[in-house]
């Protein structure tokens, strides 16, 4: 074959492969097949004309394709916003911390085949995209004083609140599989203690002194304000007995011993728009929010080419 024979060959193929690859290179069998030859493996899915390919998903294994598909959607969306330097940096700084020092937080970088700035490009695209999502929530999630109020008034059931004590105990820990002589030994000091309160002692002056409940001994045993739902069933059974200044007699529920004392009532009542509004607010808001991120999680997760096996 001749060298002008090989040259114009060499030519109408190059040429062709230009004009080709214009079409090739959208076709997902093209995908597929370029994934293959550069060792990506099996084409996963295309989105905004970029591939997901298998070993995507072996260098994050935590992720599913459809996790994927959302990320490079979201990346793209997200593209334009200008990323806040500070954010990054403390991203940055809170992964260099893991590390203990820099040598390891370096060599951690480049086991991952990163550098520094291939690193802080991806913490860029990262609070890029929760900049744009938090965007896209906060701008509708804004709840207005009539919806509080409206919720108020059709869900006074749910804002009522039940009787609530506030009590102090001196507690002495013996839960179920307390061995029977640490039990015993336990209900004969909770009985001492309870002679001593009957000469005079405080129960406050008790608890300080011995109680093995370490959250409240600094307080004296005070529990502060609670209703059943915050008190083991039986617990809270004994303090019901109780009126105010009445104090109980040594009894066990399933943490241990305890002696209580009743300081103050709280009879069950309506909460007041006042004193329900924050709580609403917070409640209508975050129920939007969830209904705003799942409307933009559906939105993220279409691609136009996805393997059906």
């Amino acid at each position: 074959m001749s060298k002008l024979r090989v040259f114009c060959l060499i030519a109408a193929a190059s040429f062709s492969g230009v004009f080709c690859s214009e079409l090739l290179c959208r076709s997902p069998a093209f995908r597929d097949a370029g994934g293959r030859l550069f060792r990506k493996g099996r084409l996963i899915a295309i989105t905004d004309g970029n591939g997901v390919y298998e070993k995507d998903l072996d260098d994050e294994d935590f992720f599913t394709a459809a996790d994927l598909v959302v990320m490079e959607n979201l990346r793209r969306v997200a593209r334009n916003e200008p990323p806040d330097a500070a954010k990054v940096d403390r991203e940055l700084s809170l992964l260099r911390a893991q590390f203990g020092d820099e040598k390891a937080f370096l060599r951690g970088v480049r086991s991952n085949i990163l550098s520094i700035s291939s690193l802080r490009d991806r913490i860029e695209d990262q609070v890029r995209s929760l900049q744009w999502l938090e965007k896209q929530i906060t701008a509708e999630t804004a709840v207005t004083e009539k919806e509080c109020r409206d919720f108020y008034e059709t869900h006074l059931a749910l804002l009522t609140q039940p009787v609530r004590f506030r009590a102090s105990h001196l507690f002495l820990a013996a839960p179920a599989d307390t061995p029977p002589e640490i039990v015993e030994s336990k209900q004969e000091v909770i009985d001492a203690f309870a002679v001593r309160l009957s000469h005079g002692e405080t129960l406050a002056q008790l608890a300080a002194e011995a109680s093995e409940d370490e959250a409240t001994k600094a307080r004296g045993g005070d529990l502060g304000f609670f209703s059943s739902a915050r008190m083991p069933p039986e617990f809270f059974a004994e303090i019901e007995k109780l009126a105010t200044g009445r104090r109980s007699k040594p009894f066990r529920s399933r943490l241990g011993f305890h002696i209580v004392e009743v300081t103050e009532i709280r009879p069950a009542r309506v909460l007041s728009f006042d004193d329900a509004r924050e709580d609403i607010f917070r409640a209508l808001s975050n129920e939007r929010r969830a209904l705003i991120a799942e409307r933009l999680a559906d939105m993220l997760s279409t691609a136009r080419y996805v393997r059906s096996d």
